[in-house]
């Protein structure tokens, strides 16, 4: 019995793990997205934040990435089921990719605090949040369909019925039973990618398929352990 409460516990913590480029050292304080908006803490600050992608702009000091902001659940993925509170931006050293990086894709991020910037929504002047990206990770998509289906399923009754037809023995059927199922079926693309914002303008990207940047006008693209270990978060 308490050697199977120990392997529940190590499947439980290995499930809630958040992908190894959003990961922090144990016990660091993170700020979260309310705290900014009422101004209580400090710039600066390092924060894990999420959501869904409202648009990507690209500059030549970078890219800004407005997301919607959705809290996140125990392994860093943005909980779409509950409400949104406002939107932040997200400035991230290097190109981000437009069709890669779609609207209402979902992104996770992990950065320090900037200063608040002033843009619009619609025609409506906004205060963002800001953050800038030390780490992201966009999630692979997962949809839902819905499905149902009806069986019809024969009963045969014995002693009522019986002959034979050409020689062979039939069983007339008298009673037919009516099964109605349905249900949800959640499809993943696999498609996920994540990134490091470093300095001087320079980003490292992992598990971009088909992505071969230029090292003269692209970051250099770097392979590691940590992309071998994000894989595995593409199948939950």
């Amino acid at each position: 019995m308490k050697t199977f409460l120990i392997m529940t516990l190590l499947m439980l913590s290995g499930c809630a793990s958040v992908p190894p480029i959003l990961e922090t050292p144990e016990n660091t304080a993170l700020v979260s997205y309310e705290e900014v908006v009422m101004n209580q803490t400090a710039k600066d600050a390092q924060a894990r934040w999420g959501g869904v992608i409202a648009q990507v702009e690209n500059n030549p000091d970078g890219s800004v990435i407005e997301m919607v902001h959705y809290p996140l659940k125990a392994n860093g993925r943005p909980n779409l089921s509950k409400a949104s509170i406002g939107r932040f931006k997200v400035f991230v050293d290097g190109f981000i990719d437009p069709l890669v990086f779609k609207q209402e894709r979902v992104v996770s991020v992990l950065g320090t605090v900037g200063d608040p910037v002033e843009g619009t929504v619609s025609e409506q002047v906004y205060i963002y949040p800001s953050i800038y990206a030390t780490g992201y990770y966009l999630w692979e998509d997962i949809e839902e369909f819905e499905y149902s289906k009806v069986q019809v399923t024969p009963f045969f009754r014995f002693g009522h019925g019986f002959g034979f037809d050409l020689g062979f023995p039939y069983y007339r059927s008298r009673h037919h039973g009516i099964y109605r199922e349905s249900g949800r079926i959640r499809v993943r693309s696999g498609n996920t990618q994540s990134g490091a914002g470093g300095t001087n303008g320079k980003q490292t990207l992992e598990n971009t398929p088909n992505r071969q940047p230029d090292s003269t006008s692209r970051p250099k693209q770097t392979t590691s352990t940590a992309s071998e270990h994000n894989r595995k978060y593409a199948e939950r």
